[in-house]
């Protein structure tokens, strides 16, 4: 897998398991660049929305509003399962198939067990979180994420597609402090992988490696966002280099 993300030429990360490294990192994109890069983003409003109503707690409710929000946002409510979803309608969130509170009710427990996880990580700050913990911590968090990925998939499924896209935006919507949105292209093009878990550690590691060789924190390019929004917006400009 080749990344392309924050740095000017292609990484070759670790292949295996575990290690935390990158290897022949290119030369990191400048802050201002990547400033650049959040601030013609799209989706901002959005993002940053969810990010402030997951703050301090998460229920049913707010997985509803932030689902139906990024889902519209990402142009996914016009077919599919989400067909429907949204606020149009004058009748709440869901659409008529209810597969955001079918969604909730499959991964609600363990969405409210992650979050006090990382709520009681000592000296940690919420956007930073996942560069923060421990390494051990780390891969915790990201098999929990992969976990609840898989159990999404059946839900997220369609004739056309394999879910992957539809159940990282679903973890996004309550989880931006850990979780990625991933589209497909990025799926294919730039990860490679179906393994949730290797996303989020792969994306942990490149952000560590890019704020090491470039002395900055990446979070000061935007600082009411958090590093896997941050690192969306960097993901989404290299899917067509």
């Amino acid at each position: 897998m080749n990344m392309k993300v924050l740095f000017d030429k292609a990484t070759t990360p670790p292949q295996a398991a575990g290690n935390n490294t990158l290897s022949d990192s290119g030369k990191p994109h400048p802050k201002a660049y990547i400033e650049k890069c959040v601030k013609k983003f799209g989706y901002n409003l959005t993002v940053r929305e969810i990010i402030r109503g997951t703050e301090d707690r998460i229920d049913e409710g707010i997985f509803l509003n932030n689902a139906a929000k990024i889902m519209s946002n990402f142009k996914m409510t016009r077919r599919g399962p989400f067909k429907g979803v949204g606020f149009s309608r004058g009748n709440g969130p869901d659409n008529d198939q209810g597969i955001l509170r079918a969604s909730w009710k499959t991964i609600g427990e363990s969405v409210l067990d992650l979050k006090q996880f990382l709520i009681s990580r000592a000296n940690t700050t919420r956007s930073r979180v996942l560069v923060e913990i421990s390494e051990i911590e780390r891969s915790q968090v990201a098999e929990k994420l992969w976990y609840m990925l898989k159990r999404l998939l059946p839900l997220c499924m369609s004739k056309t597609s394999l879910g992957l896209v539809g159940a990282s935006k679903l973890l996004f919507s309550v989880l931006p402090e850990v979780a990625l949105p991933v589209d497909n292209i990025q799926w294919r093009k730039l990860f490679q992988t179906v393994d949730y878990s290797d996303v989020i550690c792969l994306m942990a590691n490149e952000i560590i490696e890019w704020e090491r060789l470039s002395g900055k924190r990446i979070d000061e390019c935007d600082p009411n966002s958090t590093l896997p929004a941050i690192y969306n917006v960097m993901a989404m400009e290299a899917r067509e280099v």
